[in-house]
């Protein structure tokens, strides 16, 4: 005689045999953790974003490229599988790897990428001609999260007065590091260049001198100065 086995309403016969309720509950679990599993990838790529939101590292929006195109593509894969409604693993695989990549992408910017950073000019302006006094170029120390190993420099000198003959052509100026460590510890610069200084594991601080090279008769000013710390 087979044995009456009892599993909420659902009733089964034999030593063996699995009530219909258990199977149902079976079925009902995977049906859901499936359908958690199609939502998974586009959860993913909206948190990716929000997160970028919330602790954007700012710099040139040049460098974030790469982020944009993973995430997007991340987004625009997890769409798709979503609407498929089936489990095709590569797209999830796709869209999972896409949203992921765009975050370490943007970790590493977060660490390496380019941040712009003021440069105080320090002295009196203009400069008059050959005797002008030395300027003092000065970058405050970064926060931890933005040092860097090089720091770039770009300068340009204008006439004081744009009404009169231009001395542009005659005027060139040397920049020497004041701040030890630095390399190369001097440039001597056209009027409108960019520099860059190899900061030799300086984290504070930086100072740099600017003497104005022209003709006596020519009145000058340092119009522009912008930095940027950067790895490469």
């Amino acid at each position: 005689m087979s044995e009456e086995k009892r599993n909420g309403n659902a009733k089964t016969y034999g030593k063996n045999s699995v009530a219909a309720g258990s199977i149902g509950d079976w079925a009902t679990f995977i049906i859901k953790s499936l359908r958690l599993l199609e939502t998974l990838p586009l959860l993913v790529a909206v948190a990716v974003g929000v997160y970028s939101v919330l602790t954007w590292p700012g710099g040139p929006q040049s460098q974030y490229v790469l982020f944009y195109v993973l995430l997007g593509a991340g987004f625009v894969l997890s769409v798709v599988y979503a609407a498929q409604g089936k489990n095709y693993w590569t797209l999830l695989a796709l869209a999972l790897g896409c949203s992921l990549l765009g975050l370490g992408s943007l970790g590493y910017t977060a660490h390496n990428g380019e941040v712009p950073v003021e440069i105080a000019v320090q002295g009196a302006q203009p400069l008059n001609g050959s005797q002008a006094d030395a300027l003092t170029l000065v970058m405050s120390a970064p926060a931890a999260e933005d040092v860097r190993d090089r720091l770039r420099i770009a300068l340009k000198i204008s006439d004081d007065d744009p009404n009169t003959a231009t001395c542009l052509h005659k005027t060139t100026a040397t920049l020497k590091a004041i701040t030890p460590g630095i390399a190369p510890s001097e440039f001597r610069i056209a009027a409108d260049s960019v520099v860059d200084f190899d900061l030799g594991g300086q984290r504070g601080a930086v100072s740099v001198a600017f003497v104005l090279h022209t003709e006596p008769n020519c009145v000058m000013r340092l119009s522009q100065v912008r930095g940027t710390l950067h790895n490469s």
